[in-house]
């Protein structure tokens, strides 16, 4: 039995009438031995009462509760947020001179914790129904996906990469950023699947994918990647970007026998 499971019988024997000596007995019969005084030390605890932080160096006291608002606040706003530009921010905003540790102590008294950044991708809101709908069908299908490549190209830029958060305990969500890696407006072109990813197709700045260049694209990444790792025998999974679905690209996927599923639709029951 742990020591609080333990100590916390104790209380509710009391509670319940007991008197020390029949607490000692009840102790004794789950292998506890304890003393009347010890009982009474477990009985009557107390708990120091942490007073809260007010930093010294805040000269006007009415400004305390202003301040601790503001770092509140910029952190809920931007969990990202360099102390040094908060610093600068309090100093204009209220005329108040902090150094970094204090609104270190700050933020620590807010019970904002530090946690490593998570990075994600995010599904846009107008494809999120379509793109459940299809999982939806498929995992009712029991597809196992062994022979699909999942592909899609997206752009990139640079952005901040700070490796720690600031967030109320248990507030995850906060922690996933957007991943930036690459130089600003790259755009990359890529598939995973259940043999490995396929080669990158990166476009510089000013690139246009129209039908003509994915054909390109898929010309030069996807098939003979397709031919090595599934003998050809692979399903491409794409969205509904209309350089995807355009009359001349369905015609080169009928040529080069390319079979396809489109990620985004709406599937009916």
């Amino acid at each position: 039995m742990s020591e609080r499971s333990w100590k916390d019988k104790v209380v509710g024997w009391r509670e319940a009438g007991l008197s020390y000596g029949q607490i000692v007995e009840k102790c004794y019969e789950i292998g506890k031995k304890v003393s009347k005084s010890q009982v009474y030390r477990i009985l009557h605890k107390t708990f120091d009462t942490r007073r809260p932080y007010t930093p010294s160096t805040i000269v006007d006291k009415r400004m305390i509760k202003p301040i601790f608002d503001y770092i509140f606040e910029s952190y809920m706003e931007d969990s990202q947020k360099k102390v040094s530009d908060l610093v600068k921010e309090i100093r204009d905003e209220f005329g108040e001179s902090l150094s970094r540790s204090v609104v270190k102590k700050i933020r620590k008294e807010q019970c904002l914790e530090k946690g490593g950044v998570r990075y994600g991708h995010s599904v846009r809101l107008a494809n999120r129904p379509p793109r459940l709908s299809f999982c939806d069908h498929h995992l009712g299908l029991g597809t196992m996906f062994v022979n699909h490549c999942f592909t899609d190209e997206s752009m990139v830029q640079s952005g901040v990469r700070r490796r720690f958060v600031y967030v109320l305990k248990g507030d995850n969500s906060r922690r996933v950023k957007p991943r930036f890696k690459h130089p600003p407006s790259l755009m990359i072109w890529g598939g995973i699947s259940w043999e490995g990813a396929t080669p990158l197709v990166i476009l510089r700045r000013g690139v246009t994918v129209d039908g003509g260049m994915y054909q390109k694209m898929i010309h030069k990444a996807y098939l003979k990647w397709a031919e090595k790792k599934y003998g050809g025998n692979v399903i491409l999974v794409q969205d509904n970007a209309r350089c995807h679905i355009s009359q001349s690209t369905r015609a080169y996927f009928e040529r080069e026998e390319i079979e396809v599923l489109n990620m985004v639709r709406k599937y009916q029951d």
